[in-house]
């Protein structure tokens, strides 16, 4: 029988046959722990620093012990990479068959039945979405997946794609007529007979812990449950364990109901008065909430006499049109699941303005033309608990920034994945060789007005300096809108601004460039590689705290804060560093890799919780003076 140590351990079969491929006793390591977590069905909690090679460290052990297998990532692109390139590779020279599925999100997929009642609608006409209908007619019988990434070079407006995919609440499920030849469907068919299932984090939750969507039976089966990127769980578990009501799920029940009734002799007739009535409120229900700040608590807002009376109108046109359309339900599946969703709909805004229950936080968020109010969980650690606690299997949950000052206790705490095998893993990056840490002691503090003017002047050399590319990392949006102003008239490098193109694409063209000026917000921060030369210098402006303004985050805090905690050092703090870990893993991403990294707040060495910040990232040279940060890059070689 095939080992850890004969697949990754010096020696092994992958130094053998992969050429570059060594031995790293951290992947060996880490890899030998997951073989004895699946062997004894246990939990580990692995954090792996940047170099370790993870992928092959879960999956070796994982394809090796002959157990069905789920691997969950953060991001489809991981997914994807993972199912295209890794597997394959592995599979290959392990020379085993297992039955390797990939399976997405039923938004990812086209919805036939939704498709077919959008060509009898005047939008399929629309100039707009003529080329992609056109295209459809065709597609539908040669694809194999029904993917809707098939099709992106025909879809020319984006807001299409709600129209002819499905959710949770829109599909029919058996009882739909195309229910054989339905592409999520047929996907889920062939994950069920897996050996090993790619999946993400979206999916696992919405489809399995909360919507269940006919997805849930899938785990049962499974022995090993990999949850890769897990520093994104407690956020997406967070946004899945909510709940949601907003004015773009009325209006889509709305269309979707005047499609329904128009396909059923009389039944528009029967409910036109209620169904314009109910639109009508809507309407009402927007003005007045687009008065309202960008995301708050809602605690004031339904004391607020104009706000509680048009939601109780709406709360009173709901039940008027559930009361016209519950006689027409026998009528079609369709008109069924519109009147469900109608009640469901009406139940939790009755919810949502009453806010009875204190395990959540009620808030709202509000635009010029779209509003949501939301009841989110204070803690995810009892639901995720009840949702581990339902699979019999050995969990692995890895990430390169997992833990705050070589803890896992913030990350366990709040996932509830206690008690679990830990280990920690530094990168076998050499950093005091190939990186240095600048971190300014005398500009502005960041809250100061001149604070961003400062910085950028202070930076303009080193970024000149630089003979490879530069990430420039930012806080708030604001500033770096302020930075693209700056650069714009102040440097000659390739300025690329996030939002002014596509993300992949840029990150492509500046990897291109060589030489480029990259200046990114939140998106940028995890999940972006650009190994060598392309990218020596990363810039980060701020300590990435959360804005303590946010509805969520000011909730916790005075939950913490009621109950005898300290927030500022048990929340903010944590989420701050794992933030800031993942920023400073831009900077090296290969062992030729060289680089310096900027922390322009000066708060790391002027505050006492700097220190945590600084034992929680890679141990590099660090130097309070730019001279010595610009001859580090003026050795690096191209």
């Amino acid at each position: 029988m095939t080992t850890v140590d004969q697949v990754l351990g010096p020696g092994g079969l992958f130094e053998q046959h992969i050429e570059g491929f060594q031995a790293r006793p951290q992947q060996l390591e880490m890899a030998k722990q997951i073989a004895a977590v699946i062997e004894d069905r246990e939990v580990l909690i692995a954090e792996a620093g940047t170099g370790t090679g993870k992928t092959f460290a879960y999956l070796i052990p994982a394809l090796i012990s002959g157990q069905k297998i789920i691997v969950s990532t953060g991001t489809k692109t991981l997914q994807d990479q993972l199912f295209t390139k890794d597997i394959p590779q592995l599979v290959k020279r392990l020379e085993i068959k297992p039955k390797v599925r990939l399976l997405k999100g039923r938004n990812n997929y086209l919805c036939l039945d939704r498709y077919y009642k959008a060509t009898m609608m005047p939008v399929s006409r629309y100039p707009v979405n003529k080329g992609l209908f056109k295209h459809l007619k065709q597609w539908i019988h040669h694809t194999q997946s029904g993917e809707i990434s098939e099709l992106t070079a025909h879809i020319e407006n984006r807001l299409m794609l709600s129209t002819i995919t499905s959710t949770p609440e829109n599909c029919l499920g058996s009882e739909c007529d195309h229910y054989t030849d339905c592409f999520v469907y047929k996907a889920r068919r062939r994950a069920m007979d897996a050996d090993l299932l790619v999946i993400n984090h979206h999916l696992l939750f919405a489809d399995m812990a909360i919507k269940q969507g006919g997805f849930g039976e899938l785990l049962p089966n499974t022995d090993v449950i990999v949850l890769d990127e897990a520093h994104q769980i407690p956020e997406i578990a967070g946004r899945f364990f909510s709940q949601l009501f907003s004015s773009r799920q009325c209006n889509e029940l709305l269309n979707d109901l005047m499609t329904e009734a128009g396909e059923e002799e009389g039944a528009f007739a029967a409910i036109s008065d209620a169904h314009e009535q109910l639109k009508r409120a809507l309407r009402d229900t927007l003005l007045s909430m687009s008065q309202m700040p960008g995301r708050e608590s809602t605690r004031r807002l339904f004391q607020t006499p104009v706000i509680k009376e048009v939601f109780d109108l709406l709360v009173l046109q709901m039940e008027q049109l559930i009361a016209a359309l519950e006689p027409l339900v026998v009528q079609s599946t369709g008109l069924q699941n519109c009147y469900l969703r109608l009640t469901a709909l009406g139940d939790l805004l009755q919810d949502m303005m009453q806010q009875q229950d204190s395990r959540y936080i009620y808030w709202f968020e509000a635009r010029e033309k779209y509003y949501a109010l939301h009841k989110s969980p204070l803690e995810i650690a009892d639901p995720l608990r009840e949702f581990r606690a339902a699979f019999d299997t050995s969990w692995v949950l890895t990430s390169a920034t997992l833990t705050v000052d070589h803890s896992f206790q913030h990350f366990q705490q709040q996932t509830g994945f206690d008690p679990a095998e830990t280990l920690l893993l530094d990168s076998p990056f050499d950093f005091q060789r190939q990186a240095m840490m600048l971190l300014p002691k005398h500009l502005p503090e960041p809250n100061d007005f001149n604070f961003n003017p400062a910085m950028f002047d202070y930076v303009l050399p080193l970024i000149e300096q630089a003979q490879g590319g530069v990430f420039f990392l930012f806080t708030s949006h604001r500033s770096l809108q302020m930075a693209a102003h700056f650069f714009k008239q102040n440097t000659d490098r390739p300025l690329f601004v996030q939002g002014t193109a596509d993300r992949n694409q840029m990150l492509e063209d500046f990897r291109e460039a060589g030489n480029g000026l990259l200046l990114g917000a939140a998106s940028f921060w995890e999940g972006v590689d650009v190994a060598g030369t392309s990218l020596s210098c990363v810039i980060i402006d701020k300590l990435p705290f959360a804005h303590p303004s946010d509805p969520i985050l000011k909730a916790k805090i005075e939950h913490i804060n009621k109950n005898g905690g300290k927030a500022f050092y048990d929340l903010q703090i944590p989420k701050a560093i794992i933030a800031l870990k993942q920023g400073a893993g831009r900077l090296i991403r290969g062992e030729q890799d060289h680089g310096v990294l900027v922390i322009c707040d000066r708060r790391i060495t002027s505050k006492g919780y700097g220190t945590t910040f600084l034992k929680s990232l890679p141990d590099m040279k660090i130097t309070h003076e730019i001279e010595d940060a610009m001859t580090f890059l003026s050795e690096i070689k191209n």
